[in-house]
Protein backbone atom coordinates (compact mmCIF):
# COMPACT_ATOMS: atom_id res chain seq x y z
CA UNK A 1 0.00 0.00 0.00
CA UNK A 2 1.44 3.35 -1.04
CA UNK A 3 1.32 6.53 1.24
CA UNK A 4 -1.18 7.75 -0.45
CA UNK A 5 -3.40 4.71 -0.42
CA UNK A 6 -3.02 4.37 3.32
CA UNK A 7 -3.93 8.05 4.18
CA UNK A 8 -6.51 7.67 1.98
CA UNK A 9 -7.61 4.95 3.79
CA UNK A 10 -7.18 6.91 7.44
CA UNK A 11 -8.89 10.02 5.94
CA UNK A 12 -12.35 7.50 5.16
CA UNK A 13 -12.20 5.95 8.14
CA UNK A 14 -11.54 9.17 10.07
CA UNK A 15 -14.81 10.79 8.32
CA UNK A 16 -16.85 7.57 8.82
CA UNK A 17 -15.55 7.28 12.35
CA UNK A 18 -16.79 8.17 15.83
CA UNK A 19 -14.25 9.42 18.95
CA UNK A 20 -10.66 9.98 18.94
CA UNK A 21 -7.50 8.59 16.98
CA UNK A 22 -4.84 7.86 18.97
CA UNK A 23 -1.60 5.96 17.16
CA UNK A 24 -2.67 2.31 18.21
CA UNK A 25 -6.36 2.70 16.44
CA UNK A 26 -4.58 3.94 13.05
CA UNK A 27 -2.29 0.61 13.25
CA UNK A 28 -5.37 -1.66 14.20
CA UNK A 29 -6.75 0.17 11.29
CA UNK A 30 -3.90 -0.77 8.97
CA UNK A 31 -3.30 -4.32 10.32
CA UNK A 32 -6.80 -5.30 9.33
CA UNK A 33 -6.59 -3.62 6.02
CA UNK A 34 -3.72 -5.90 5.53
CA UNK A 35 -0.96 -3.14 5.64
CA UNK A 36 2.09 -4.56 6.41
CA UNK A 37 4.21 -3.55 9.63
CA UNK A 38 2.77 -0.70 10.77
CA UNK A 39 4.99 1.40 12.64
CA UNK A 40 3.32 3.23 15.34
CA UNK A 41 5.84 6.23 13.63
CA UNK A 42 4.10 5.76 10.56
CA UNK A 43 0.45 5.87 12.39
CA UNK A 44 1.86 8.96 14.27
CA UNK A 45 2.89 11.18 10.75
CA UNK A 46 -0.36 10.32 8.67
CA UNK A 47 -2.19 11.76 11.63
CA UNK A 48 -0.30 14.43 11.75
CA UNK A 49 -1.03 14.95 8.07
CA UNK A 50 -4.52 15.10 8.68
CA UNK A 51 -4.23 17.25 11.69
CA UNK A 52 -2.03 19.65 9.06
CA UNK A 53 -5.01 19.76 6.45
CA UNK A 54 -7.35 20.53 9.27
CA UNK A 55 -9.19 16.92 9.22
CA UNK A 56 -8.46 16.53 12.62
CA UNK A 57 -7.37 18.22 15.82
CA UNK A 58 -5.29 17.53 18.20
CA UNK A 59 -6.16 17.12 22.08
CA UNK A 60 -3.14 17.53 24.07
CA UNK A 61 -5.01 17.72 27.38
CA UNK A 62 -3.57 14.70 28.77
CA UNK A 63 0.60 15.02 28.48
CA UNK A 64 1.34 11.83 28.40
CA UNK A 65 -1.24 11.17 25.32
CA UNK A 66 -1.60 12.46 22.46
CA UNK A 67 -5.28 12.25 20.99
CA UNK A 68 -6.99 13.37 17.75
CA UNK A 69 -10.55 13.80 17.35
CA UNK A 70 -12.70 15.32 14.03
CA UNK A 71 -12.29 19.15 13.33
CA UNK A 72 -16.12 19.23 13.53
CA UNK A 73 -15.30 23.30 12.82
CA UNK A 74 -13.78 22.37 9.48
CA UNK A 75 -16.82 20.05 8.64
CA UNK A 76 -14.70 17.51 7.48
CA UNK A 77 -14.71 18.52 3.48
CA UNK A 78 -11.04 17.93 3.09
Amino acid sequence: MSAADRLALLRRAVRDGRGEWTTHRVQDLYRASSYAAPLRRTARQDLSVLARQGLLVLDDTDPGRRCYRLNHAHGGSR
